[in-house]
């Protein structure tokens, strides 16, 4: 059984699903490298790449909510049959039902050829996204994001192969308001920062922290957020005049992305409360594009509501295709599901690198250098995770302003993560979807002002060639944290190594280390 799935809204991505295992997950960015790029990718270069012909395919899942591309190509689905999103209960306030009621079989056209098809809602592939690559039986679902199927917040549980029930608005919509958390994250940073919208939820989760929560500020976001939610912050409300743009210098700006934190982290609780409430499940996995939120997700995780708490490494809208393919083969065809983390590596693969080569990595981060790492396949997901990464070591007091100055370019209020080693870090923190306090560590260059940061914990069976280089940076230091940022430069993920060269050579980037080598800059055979 071969299941081609896709999703073609922004941060566009398709999944190859064959007898249950993941072929493979890919995100357009990363191809066209363009920052989350939405519309119809090339399906037949890629069913070629990896072995597959059109006459090879037994099934198709898609969500029908459609983007032109940034070339302007579109995509017109040829479907047979009512979709789900034109029943008549669709735009139904607080809907809460079986997924039945939020997925549709169709015909679709495709290659010249028709092939039996599913449609699945926007926020139940996150759902099933996050439930099926959990290492859970069981759990309670909680979804967020800046809306995709006209909902922007879903509550669902599921256990074994199948999501049981979804509910849409966490409460809300039966007060005829819709909840919005992801859209007034994205609003603040588009009209009040300046900053491109799909981007500015995750720079200003870094500003927050220099802020102090303040009510009245907490207050007017609440009410954007229930009706507002695409407009600017008003800031005029707080003897600004009309003047919008907001600067992160600014103690005022500060404190709207330190209140902005709070009331999501209180929203988050409320929802996970409601949630034990309904369903008194051990286990909640969160997931959208609010769910990349470390703040929330840790205060969800210490809350003491749970036994344990799971984020997937795609939770964004860059997973849906996966979350697809994954609801149709467990809950549609029944499939049998062992609990268990997916791994994260899912993406275009440029081979291994040697093992041996860790100690002359490990030299080079010593001599205070920058290391680029690209090797296997890549990851699917916001974070890099090793396969597409920047190294330094953490224990420099300027690296953080290095790295900003001389690679990436970020802002200044951005924070750095580590790759750690396993321990008793007290949260599931395989993907960087959690913070833990690190300043007593004596590892500044990954010290945020509020003296946490947000790790990549490796344990046994994890990358074996990760847990070496942290092993042996470890013997030679006492230190068992490396700074680990993803291999960019305001661009995509690097995805293949002549990217991943072409980013080393244009930036401050000392060392690059692919399949082919070990290449450092000034050095016979360096650029």
């Amino acid at each position: 059984m071969r299941i081609l799935s896709f999703y073609f809204g922004h941060d566009a991505n398709l999944t190859l699903l064959e007898e249950g295992e993941v072929v493979c997950v890919l995100e357009k960015e990363r191809l066209t490298r363009r920052k989350h790029d939405a519309g119809p990718m090339d399906l037949a270069a890629i069913l070629e790449r990896y072995g597959w012909t059109p006459a090879s395919i037994d099934l198709v899942v898609f969500n029908p909510y459609l983007r032109p591309a940034k070339d302007g190509a579109v995509l017109a689905l040829e479907i047979e049959g009512e979709r789900y999103d034109e029943r008549p209960d669709y735009k139904e306030d607080g809907w809460c039902g079986p997924p039945e009621g939020r997925m549709s079989r169709h015909r679709i056209r495709l290659f010249g050829r028709r092939y039996e098809a599913l449609a699945v809602d926007h926020h139940l592939a996150h759902a099933a996204g996050a439930l099926f690559t959990s290492p859970f039986e069981e759990a309670g679902i909680l979804s967020a994001d800046g809306s995709g199927d006209l909902r922007a917040c879903a509550m669902a549980w599921g256990a074994g192969n199948r999501i049981h029930e979804i509910e849409y608005g966490w409460g809300y919509e039966k007060k005829r308001m819709q909840l919005n958390i992801g859209a007034v994250w994205a609003s603040l940073g588009e009209y009040n920062f300046g900053m491109k919208r799909l981007e500015g939820a995750g720079k200003l989760m870094g500003l927050a922290s220099y802020g102090t929560p303040r009510e009245e500020i907490v207050e007017v976001l609440r009410e954007q957020m229930l009706y507002y939610p695409y407009a600017p912050f008003q800031t005029f409300r707080f003897g600004r005049g009309d003047e919008l743009a907001l600067d992160p210098a600014d103690p005022f700006a500060q404190d709207v992305c330190a209140s902005l934190q709070r009331l999501t982290t209180d929203l988050f609780l409320e929802a996970a409360r409601r949630l034990k409430k309904r369903r008194p499940v051990e286990h909640v996995v969160l997931t959208g594009g609010c769910a990349m939120n470390c703040i929330a997700n840790t205060a969800v995780h210490r809350s003491g509501l749970f036994a344990s708490t799971w984020v997937p490494a795609q939770p964004h809208d860059g997973g849906l295709s996966l979350g697809q393919a994954l609801f149709v083969w467990h809950h549609v065809l029944g499939r049998p599901r062992t609990p268990r983390p997916l791994s994260p590596y899912l993406g275009t693969d440029v081979g291994g690198i040697r093992g041996a080569w860790a100690g002359e990595i490990v030299r080079h981060l010593l001599e205070g250098k920058s290391v680029g790492l690209c090797y296997g396949r890549a990851e699917s997901g916001p974070r890099a995770l090793g396969h597409r990464s920047i190294l330094l070591d953490p224990r420099i007091v300027d690296g953080k302003e290095r790295l900003n100055r001389e690679v990436k370019q970020r802002e200044w209020y951005r924070p750095y993560a580590p790759m750690v080693l396993g321990g008793d870090w007290g949260v599931p923190g395989k993907y960087m979807s959690y913070i833990v306090p690190v300043a007593a560590h004596g590892v500044p260059a990954v010290t945020h002002v509020d003296g946490t940061t947000r790790p990549q914990i490796l344990e046994e069976g994890d990358d074996p060639f990760l847990l070496a280089l942290l092993r042996l940076w470890r013997e030679k230091t006492g230190c068992a944290l490396l700074l680990n940022t993803s291999f960019n430069c305001q661009e995509p993920l690097v995805d293949t190594i002549e990217q991943a060269r072409a980013t080393w050579r244009r930036t401050g980037l000392d060392v690059l280390v692919t399949p082919e080598g070990i290449e450092v800059k000034g050095a016979a055979g360096g650029q």
